[in-house]
Order: structure tokens, then sequence, then C-alpha cells
């Protein structure tokens, strides 16, 4: 089946079973052996002959806050339900917890600035 990248990005995927086979995909194109279709698709591969714009469409930005700004607003919502499990040993929030109440990744950089940030603004 020929495939292609939907923007002129590579994409590049592998099976599944862990054999090590991979393959990368350009916006020109090639034919993609059977065993990597679905990978190819999950990494967004599209048929050659297609419309990108029918494939790829740009995020809507609806976000009204920046992403430190967020974070900044889950440790606030962090501190005031006072949960043990929030926080490390050391008392600075749990990255993965933080993560999951954003809905972000947050970083040990993001959570380093937006922990000083809000410890300045106090």
């Amino acid at each position: 089946m020929l495939l292609k990248s939907p923007t002129e990005c590579p994409i590049s995927f592998g099976t599944k079973t862990g054999s090590g086979h991979s393959m990368v995909l350009d916006s020109n194109g090639a034919d993609v052996p059977q065993m990597f279709i679905q990978a190819a698709f999950a990494a967004g591969a599209i048929p050659v002959g297609e419309e990108e714009a029918a494939f790829v469409s740009s995020p809507v930005d609806t976000k009204t806050k920046s992403a430190n700004e967020l974070i900044i607003d889950g440790i606030k919502t962090m501190l005031e339900r006072k949960s043990d499990n929030d926080f490390t040993a050391g008392g600075l929030p749990d990255r993965r917890v933080l993560s999951k109440v954003v809905g972000l990744n947050v970083t040990a950089e993001d959570l380093a600035v937006a922990w000083k940030t809000l410890n300045e603004s106090v």
C-alpha cells in the first residue's frame, strides 16, 4: 500500500512485535509492507494521492493560560486538598500527580519554575 507522511516532516514507525523492523516515510511516500500498515496509520501516515487537509488539522488553540500558569494552578489545587500522596518526602509536589491534575507532562524543570514563581508570589 502506498503511504506517505502528511507533512514535510518524516514519520517513523516499527512493528509492535519487537522484531526491530522499522520504516520511515517522507512526504513523497513509499510502498509499505503489510506488516507495517497498522503502525504506519497509527504514526499518522496517509494514502498517497489523498489530500493532507482531509487528514491533518491544526490544533485549536483554546487555552487562555500558559503551561506554566496551568502548572501553578495545579500546584495550588494540590495544596488546597492537603493530601500527603500529592507531595514528595522533600515537600515538593509529586510530578506524576501534578501531571494528572494539570493534564500535561510536567518536567522537573517545569515544576522548578512554577514552584519558584508560586513561592515568590506569596
